[in-house]
């Protein structure tokens, strides 16, 4: 989905690895990639920040300037 001229996908982070290959994932981007929840964002790159957003949010969305469908 695209929103505001960017990318916008819904993201289900069940496990531990799951969080592990995402983090990973998203470093070799060159780009920004953000999880957002309504008006909460933080860098996807960060192990420790996913973590917490997994426990603590209901939905999370990874938002990216380029399309990262198949990325990720």
């Amino acid at each position: 989905m695209i929103c505001n001229g960017k990318f916008l996908y819904k993201v289900e982070l069940v496990t531990t690895a799951d969080i592990l290959e995402f983090t990973r994932t998203a470093a070799k981007c060159p780009y920004d990639v953000t999880l957002v929840n309504g008006k909460h964002r933080l860098n996807a790159k960060s192990f420790l920040g996913v973590t917490l957003a997994r426990v603590s949010w209901d939905d999370m969305y990874v938002e990216t300037e380029r399309d990262c469908y198949f990325e990720f």
